[in-house]
């Protein structure tokens, strides 16, 4: 991480990046209960949910300060993928984007089986 990286309002996740931690994470879990557990973790850190649409697997997350994107992918009946992008709002992001990303895995790891980080590249 540099000192440019604080500057940057835009975090996203992929199959293959450069950092490790903003790597696709997979699960060994439905398409609902890991839509639930982004519920659940929304409703105890007080960020609201605008708008989720099940049919692309799509949850928007917008506070006053940043808003998410959060793709949800069944890639099997028991393997699902989760992507995320935070764009922030202001000059700055203060790694701000990137540490919801890393928060919102940290949830998701803990509450579900987590089978790995960029299994289809």
């Amino acid at each position: 991480m540099g000192l440019l990286d604080f500057t940057k309002t835009l975090c996203e996740t992929k199959e293959i990046h450069t950092d490790r931690e903003l790597r696709t994470r997979y699960y060994k879990t439905s398409y609902t209960k890991l839509k639930e557990q982004i519920e659940k973790f929304c409703d105890n850190n007080g960020l609201n949910i605008k708008n989720i649409n099940d049919t692309h697997g799509e949850i928007l997350i917008q506070t006053a300060k940043y808003h998410a994107i959060v793709s949800v992918i069944q890639v099997s009946p028991l393997e699902t993928a989760c992507d995320i992008k935070v764009q922030a709002y202001g000059v700055f992001g203060m790694h701000r984007p990137r540490k919801t990303i890393i928060s919102l895995y940290e949830h998701l790891n803990k509450a579900l089986k987590f089978k790995g980080v960029s299994l289809h590249p």
